[in-house]
């Protein structure tokens, strides 16, 4: 290596270099005022905090009124070293020294929902992934932060890349972590999520990770610690191969090879299993070279060429789906084959079909299971009823392939939607100017009785009574607060206490009535409905739906309101509304 490229790969970031790669991690939604930083003490978080920092004091100068405006810090103590404590000690001392608000927040092992403290030399990266996430978000949410920077870089994304391709992952996989990305809702769980690790639910639609230094190598951070004298601690846990996986990696590739054999040490089983399994993989990206003997900046040179593919793919996703979405009932989105037949690439189409999963889903908004835990056989067999001209004529009829969506074929014509709402009942029949098409929706829920003979509880039908009473007797203490209620991970109920009638308050703090949020309808919509306690009477409060936030695909309420969805037995819709009580679709259709 020639001394002026070595020169070059050590390079400190510069300000306009920062600038630019900041500028490009905007979130969809824009800035807010306040920017939250992961800080660990180790040298990328350190130089990213210093460089943030940086920036928005050259940006305060420039345009006092730019946002972001204000960086925090926040520092995660799992308390699993003998410098645990002193390394966040650190953290806040040079947070202290910037002048930048501070928060530091101590793991609190077996308190649930954290699991129990992991033992000496245990491997723990998953579950201490999640732990750290999770205490991240609510430190987020305690600072009034919607975004959250993160030190990765580019050495850390060719590892994340290779330690995908081990799992088995597709080429779309193999490029890494995105630059931007809205946090979403976390892990699904059941019922109102409380004490579960890892979830975010209706506040992480709001919040988002940005990662600016995906593009910067190791090299590079570590020289602007240098130039800029910042005071960073490295962890020695990074660098032993037998730990984890990807420290086998990180290891294997500061050799140019991925060889487990060049390790040097015994392995875990399944750090064995991995790295062997990635060899084989390696053999299934033909787009580009992830040969691991040119060196880390050609490896970094080929997942940043990934990476842009992904990006061109999700661009092509948002014109196709412009160009074949129809107007639909809420919580369900349409499409034409004649919109989706242009399409031909195989990536695309499945990154389609993705985008749709994700929106018309029931399980959490950015979880796997929204996706159908992307299983291939899944994903063939939509794209292959998605892209076949005349679906009714192939004998397709409505189905479910994972992610808790049901797939409609339809007719759309001008002003109307047909569908066959029997499986064993005529097609219907296009009239001229038709078109043929799908719509996705709710997979409907099990029935009561193999509810029952499962032993599950019907998750569609929540009691909101000990929460209401808990809100109305805090309530001169709240003034004007909104109670937001995530119901089926589809539909935000936002209650204003202050507005609700009086006769239902007396009812609900005397315990005469019930409040429920059920289902009602073919595409399972809420509605909130009050009950007497004694006879069992109900009234519906409210069933209509808002519309959406930005960011979200409309609702299409006032065109819908004129279209004819022909179904037989199709079911009358008498909308209630009430002041104090909005409904609103959560789930977004953007990539992010």
């Amino acid at each position: 290596m020639t001394s002026a490229l070595r020169s070059l790969k050590s390079t400190p970031i510069s300000r306009d270099e920062f600038a630019r790669l900041f500028q490009g991690t905007v979130p969809s939604v824009g800035w807010s005022k306040k920017i939250a930083v992961a800080h660990s003490g180790g040298p990328d978080s350190t130089c990213l905090l210093f460089l943030i920092y940086r920036y928005l004091q050259d940006l305060r100068r420039e345009s006092p009124r730019a946002l972001p405006s204000v960086t925090v810090s926040l520092t995660v103590n799992h308390g699993l070293q003998a410098a645990s404590d002193s390394m966040a000690r650190h953290c806040s001392d040079y947070a202290k020294s910037l002048g930048i608000e501070h928060i530091s927040s101590t793991v609190p092992w077996s308190a649930p929902p954290f699991p129990d403290r992991p033992g000496p030399g245990e491997s723990f990266e998953e579950i201490g992934r999640r732990v750290r996430y999770h205490i991240l978000f609510n430190a987020m949410k305690q600072a009034g932060a919607q975004v959250l920077a993160l030190g990765h870089h580019g050495d850390d994304q060719v590892e994340t890349s290779l330690m995908r391709l081990a799992m088995g992952t597709t080429e779309i996989g193999a490029a890494g972590m995105r630059k931007v990305r809205r946090w979403g809702m976390g892990v699904n769980a059941e019922g109102f999520q409380h004490n579960v690790l890892g979830w975010a639910g209706l506040d992480g639609m709001n919040m988002w990770m940005i990662r600016p230094l995906l593009q910067v190598s190791k090299e590079r951070i570590l020289a602007t610690c240098e130039e800029n004298n910042l005071p960073f601690i490295q962890d020695s846990t990074n660098f032993q191969p037998e730990l984890t996986l990807r420290n086998a990696i990180r290891h294997l590739l500061s050799k140019n090879t991925l060889d487990p054999q060049s390790v040097g040490l015994e392995l875990p089983a399944h750090i064995s299993e991995g790295l062997t399994q990635l060899q084989k993989n390696l053999t299934s990206i033909d787009s580009v070279d992830l040969d691991p003997s040119e060196g880390s900046e050609q490896l970094l040179s080929s997942v940043n060429e990934l990476t842009e593919q992904v990006e061109d793919i999700e661009n092509l996703v948002d014109t196709c789906l412009n160009r074949c979405h129809i107007p639909s009932p809420p919580a369900t989105y349409a499409v034409t084959y004649r919109g989706l037949s242009a399409v031909r690439n195989p990536l695309v189409q499945r990154a389609i079909v993705l985008r749709i999963m994700r929106y018309a889903s029931f399980h959490a908004w950015g979880a796997l299971r929204a996706d159908g835990n992307r299983r291939k056989k899944s994903l063939e067999l939509i794209i292959n009823n998605l892209w076949t001209p005349d679906p009714f004529a192939a004998g397709i009829q409505s189905f479910v392939a994972g992610g808790g969506v049901w797939w409609i074929p339809i007719v759309a014509g001008a002003n109307r939607i047909k569908f066959a709402s029997r499986r064993d009942a005529a097609p219907p029949r296009p009239e001229p100017n038709d078109t043929i098409g799908w719509l996705a929706c709710r997979q409907p829920p099990l029935s009561q009785k193999r509810m029952e003979l499962a032993g599950r509880s019907n998750q569609l039908w929540v009691d909101i009574t000990d929460a209401l009473q808990n809100k109305l007797r805090h309530k001169k203490w709240n003034r004007g607060e909104i109670f937001p209620v995530l119901w089926d991970n589809r539909f935000v109920l936002r209650l204003d206490i202050d507005k609700m009638p009086d006769d239902l308050v007396l009812a609900v703090l005397d315990g005469s009535e019930r409040v429920q949020i059920q289902p009602f309808g073919r595409w399972y919509w809420p509605r909130i409905v009050r009950s007497n306690s004694m006879t069992g009477m109900e009234t519906i409060i409210h069933n209509t739906l808002s519309t959406a936030s930005q960011d979200l695909i409309d609702i299409d309420r006032d065109v819908v309101a004129g279209w004819d969805f022909r179904a037989p037995a199709r079911e009358a819709v008498i909308f209630h509304s009430a002041s104090w009580v909005e409904i609103e679709w959560i789930r977004s259709l953007s990539g992010l």
